[in-house]
């Protein structure tokens, strides 16, 4: 697939006093003042690129990626987060949300192809301060510090909306009760997706 830098892109890049991405933002991003990319032409997209094949901005460019529901869909994870920690600058952030592998609704998108659990983005720091379990990182670079990890509990449902609000207001007060729901009660109050901001490792 062709890389398109739409008109104005390309200055756009240039210009930014702080250069501010979004991945895979369809047709409803979420950040402002920011270059979108995404595979399929769209208002918002400045730069229509498949991702698969790598992100098409310069190394240490970007202050701040930031990709919402994308990481699911991706076909190489690790490839992925190899591309964004290239392009980031040194300690740039990268900011998101993925869905929690107890979101019932994950398995009715069939072109999700990923889990994600707490510990998910613990396998790419061998530092690993931020939960007390410890994941193997042997197979893997350490690409990232994690910064935020939290557990979000939505509900398309109103009267359940609230109820779950409060719930993850109980299950994000420390790493213990985010470890001990996750361990105990995942499959009895299913969480809907993981909030994370994970800092570059140099």
């Amino acid at each position: 697939m062709q890389v398109i830098f739409k008109d104005g892109a390309k200055e756009k890049i240039s210009n930014a006093e702080k250069l501010v991405v979004e991945l895979g933002c369809g047709t409803n991003p979420l950040t402002t003042d920011s270059i979108k990319i995404d595979n399929f032409n769209s208002e918002s997209v400045d730069i229509i690129a498949d991702l698969n094949n790598g992100i098409p901005l310069d190394d240490e460019s970007v202050d701040e990626l930031h990709s919402y529901h994308f990481l699911e869909h991706v076909e190489n994870f690790e490839f992925i987060l190899s591309e964004i920690h290239r392009v980031l600058k040194p300690n740039g952030m990268t900011i998101g949300s993925v869905p929690h592998f107890s979101n019932p609704y994950f398995y009715s998108d069939y072109t999700h192809k990923y889990f994600f659990g707490l510990y998910s983005f613990s396998y790419f720091d061998n530092v690993q301060t931020m939960f007390k379990r410890k994941c193997p990182t042997f197979y893997s670079k350490s690409l990232f510090s994690p910064c935020s990890i939290k557990l979000i509990f939505k509900s398309p449902f109103h009267g359940r909306y609230f109820f779950k609000k409060f719930f993850q207001l109980l299950v994000n007060l420390s790493r213990y009760t985010k470890e001990f729901y996750e361990e105990n009660l995942a499959y009895i109050f299913p969480a809907y997706e993981i909030y994370f901001e994970l800092r570059k490792k140099k």
